[in-house]
């Protein structure tokens, strides 16, 4: 299935059909770690797209080589049901990777990229951002969700971790769809007024933090937001978003507010690792597992879930009133088990 629209379409197509929240899929394993478990992974998009989300973005930055997450796109794609959106994660280390990995999501019907700076770009001037950020948008047709935030390293070129005058100029990409806005910490909220009045008229501007979103309605009618893990708090983050586009506040808020033991658990957990520059994926694995996702650890190295961070993440949700598992043995291996390489292909086969 090829892209389903052209360059010059991407901001009309936008406006007209990115509404909802956009959750994350990580990749799961062999239990010997040595080949993607397709079977699980096409079980996670199925469910995301069961829950109600928008679309899911395949991420990167969770153990797989390169070729493997090529693969991981192709599995994707394969499972997605009609209707539900798949974006590619460009976070690689080289520009030529991150131009492979846009192209084969073309091919595929990708929704969309979210474009990612790594750590061989040491960006001096806002002028470095925006050029680096051209040379993706110039070779690829997909429509870019640009993300301003602190984990880039670029403070040292604004007091808001992220330049907004760079944000500005690349809202003008014909391309650009979004900014997914998470810098200025503390004062995000200002921030994003600023980048809004900036840009709001090329792009939608959305954080993707669940916690403002009923705020950000309110405000200026946030329309989708995204990449996250929506579904550590299973279907209701989709179902309350919904809920306000659809005027009914007061069940959305009682849905917001319901989980609310849950959300400050995953906070005080995300707040355990600041300052990593590193998503605590496996925790995010941990939480989608609770709610039905496939589980499973990721490949080396990650960071560490030890049995005080699940007891903590596990009793949130306990108080929010989600049905869980019995206990976290399953977890490890996963819902759906593949052994080894050879026993994936005569899966595959069957």
């Amino acid at each position: 299935m090829a892209l389903a629209y052209t360059r010059a379409e991407v901001k009309d197509r936008v406006r007209s059909t990115w509404k909802g929240a956009c959750n994350v899929t990580l990749p799961s394993f062999t239990t010997r770690f040595d080949a993607l478990n397709a079977k699980a992974i096409e079980h996670d998009i199925r469910l995301g797209a069961k829950m109600g989300y928008w679309g899911t973005l395949v991420a990167s930055e969770c153990g797989t080589t390169f070729k493997e997450y090529l693969q991981f796109m192709e599995i994707a794609a394969g499972a997605a049901p009609k209707g539900f959106a798949l974006v590619t994660h460009l976070s690689f280390d080289t520009v030529p990777e991150m131009i492979e990995a846009a192209k084969l999501a073309e091919k595929l019907g990708f929704e969309g990229a979210l474009v990612s700076y790594p750590p061989s770009f040491p960006a001096k001037s806002a002028a470095d951002i925006v050029t680096f950020t051209k040379q993706i948008a110039d070779a690829t047709d997909l429509a870019l969700i640009i993300f301003g935030v602190a984990t880039w390293g670029f403070r040292a070129l604004h007091p808001s971790q992220f330049p907004p005058d760079a944000l500005e100029q690349m809202a003008r990409f014909p391309t650009a769809a979004t900014i997914k806005y998470e810098a200025n910490a503390p004062g995000m909220i200002s921030g994003l007024a600023d980048v809004l009045r900036r840009c709001r008229d090329h792009v939608i501007v959305q954080c993707p933090l669940e916690q403002y979103a009923p705020g950000l309605v309110e405000w200026y009618g946030m329309q989708w937001m995204g990449t996250s893990a929506y579904d550590s708090f299973g279907d209701r983050v989709p179902a309350w978003f919904r809920m306000l586009h659809d005027g009914k506040w007061k069940e959305a808020m009682e849905l917001y507010w319901s989980y609310q033991p849950g959300r400050e658990a995953k906070g005080a957990f995300h707040a355990s690792f600041n300052g990593a520059n590193l998503i605590h994926r496996v925790g995010w694995k941990y939480l989608s597992w609770l709610h039905g996702y496939s589980g499973g650890l990721l490949r080396m190295p990650q960071m560490r879930l030890n049995p005080n961070q699940m007891r903590q993440l596990r009793m949130g949700l306990t108080s929010s009133g989600f049905k869980l598992p019995e206990n976290d043995e399953g977890f490890y291996e996963g819902r759906i088990v593949v052994e080894d390489d050879a026993a994936l292909a005569r899966n595959a086969a069957e």
